[in-house]
């Protein structure tokens, strides 16, 4: 039987539209598979490399794993629903950061500066370690295996050979369960929750799920090994000068200590030391000026007790769509940032123990009422401010002039507040930047 033209041109249109779409097909995995070099020298590891022996399950083994999923997706109640939207949501380090945060808040005793620090690095160093894996086996999800496996959840467009988030709920538990061994059972059991929900998302096998968390705690590990040397639990054991025109007060034994942690990226706590502070005096007739004029500040409020930078962080990741990997490294650089900053600033505070306003001027009355038990110079709100603006303007340049603008905020909330002099925040913003542009090239 003859067909007609219209079916030969049918026939042989569908059979390009199949040939192209396998050519895209193939050439898609084949780039998918050639950008792990790619992923190495775009992100490269921070401190700590992982090795590459990790291998996808067999099939056979996946098919029962699958059949696991389906039997556990079948007992789900309505209520596993919501469990799986808390674990899985924004990306994988989002809720272990609240978790840190949360924990923190609720420890009564000293609490250790680096390890919000400490465990996002944990975190990147982990996730950019899977991810040339990733590139190199590719897995589709679960539910491609099995089409009654339901899906609860975002499909990633990356293989799911070992579960990312697992990755970095195992590195998070184990950081944060060193920094407060208290609540090492609470932690276990939010651990044991994450995995059973991310197992009912059909979205990943549970020897992925368990492989991520093996990964890691082992680089967990490796970087509390580090830790252990950074010096955030030494107390200092210095006196105060007692000379005219410096600070005076008890500074406690954990605060001095913070211009001799070891830093993560700067060669040494004074490299951008700035130069002394001049006479006060103009400085303290301008904020009289002010206090005459002002009984309140909206922004001396705000930056006093919202976490600004963190809030516009996890903003940002959400708004621009980062995978988790661009997630890990965004945090990592905060966070770094955040804490050589601060290294940065101390370094300056306990080398030339600024007076502040109300010592100053024993008459003088902040608007925050309450001024920080430690020197002014350079304000330590600016400086970080300052590093941390730098490297997001790095991270989402198109957003550059809002991180600008907020980091001259908080430098004019500490002065309108009336716990730092003009000059403390200026030193400290300039101080910051430099600081922020060497951690760029650190992570570069």
């Amino acid at each position: 039987m003859k067909l007609s033209l219209t079916t030969c041109i049918f026939n042989k249109l569908r059979t390009s539209i199949v040939i192209l779409v396998l050519s895209v097909i193939f050439t898609f995995k084949t780039a998918f598979v050639s950008n792990a070099q790619a992923i190495r020298d775009v992100y490269p590891s921070f401190k700590f490399e992982l090795s590459d022996g990790y291998k996808p399950e067999a099939r056979r083994t996946l098919k029962e794993e699958s059949e696991e999923i389906l039997q556990l997706q079948s007992e789900m109640q309505s209520v596993d629903q919501l469990r799986i939207k808390y674990w899985n949501a924004a990306y994988p380090g989002y809720r272990w950061h609240q978790i840190m945060m949360q924990v923190s808040r609720q420890h009564s005793g000293h609490k250790n500066g680096g390890r919000v620090a400490v465990m996002h690095l944990a975190i990147y160093d982990a996730t950019r370690g899977i991810w040339p894996l990733k590139q190199k086996y590719w897995q589709l999800a679960p539910l491609r295996w099995d089409r009654e496996i339901r899906k609860f959840g975002r499909e990633p467009d990356h293989s799911t050979f070992i579960c990312e988030w697992s990755v970095a709920a195992g590195a998070a538990t184990e950081i944060i369960s060193f920094y407060f061994p208290e609540r090492e059972s609470y932690l276990d059991s939010l651990l044991l929750d994450f995995k059973q929900t991310r197992l009912l998302t059909g979205l990943q096998f549970r020897s992925d799920i368990e492989t991520g968390v093996e990964i890691g705690r082992e680089m967990a590990q490796r970087y509390l090994e580090y830790a252990r040397t950074d010096r955030t639990d030494v107390k200092w054991s210095g006196q105060v000068p007692d000379r005219p025109g410096y600070w005076t007060g008890n500074p406690g034994p954990w605060d001095p200590m913070k211009a001799q942690w070891k830093p993560l990226t700067l060669e040494r706590a004074d490299q951008f030391r700035p130069g002394p502070h001049p006479d006060f005096s103009g400085d303290m007739e301008e904020l009289r000026q002010f206090n005459q004029n002002n009984t309140t500040s909206e922004i001396a409020w705000k930056w006093k007790s919202e976490p600004v930078w963190d809030n516009l962080l996890e903003r940002k990741i959400l708004e621009y769509d980062l995978n988790p990997l661009e997630a890990a490294y965004a945090n990592a650089v905060h966070h770094t940032a955040r804490f050589d900053g601060t290294i940065a600033a101390w370094d300056g505070k306990y080398y030339y123990w600024g007076i502040r306003p109300f010592q100053y001027d024993p008459e003088f009355k902040p608007i925050l009422v309450e001024t920080p038990n430690f020197p002014g110079y350079p304000a330590g709100h600016t400086t970080v401010a300052g590093s941390i603006a730098t490297v997001l303007s790095y991270l989402f340049p198109q957003d550059k002039t809002q991180f600008q603008e907020l980091a001259v905020e908080c430098s004019e909330s500490r002065f309108e507040g009336g716990v730092h002099f003009r000059t403390d925040n200026e030193a400290g913003l300039e101080v910051g930047r430099k600081v922020g542009e060497w951690v760029i090239e650190a992570f570069k």
